[in-house]
């Protein structure tokens, strides 16, 4: 992580649901500043953990 960066949520496979579920963040508190958004997937040999993004949307004010 960079110098003020910030960790929205973060999800294993603890965190599994029958379908896609919907999230959304306030990002409100970096107003006025450069946003990076990432996602990222980490899974090792032992067990498959499917991670999926669709429809992604970032609305400003």
């Amino acid at each position: 992580m960079t110098a003020g960066s910030k960790t929205l949520a973060t999800y294993s496979n603890l965190n599994k649901a029958a379908g896609y579920s919907q999230k959304s963040f306030d990002l409100s508190s970096p107003a006025g500043s450069t946003v990076t958004l990432k996602f990222n997937g980490v899974e090792d040999s032992s067990l498959q953990t499917s991670f999926v993004v669709d429809d992604t949307a970032l609305t400003t004010g």
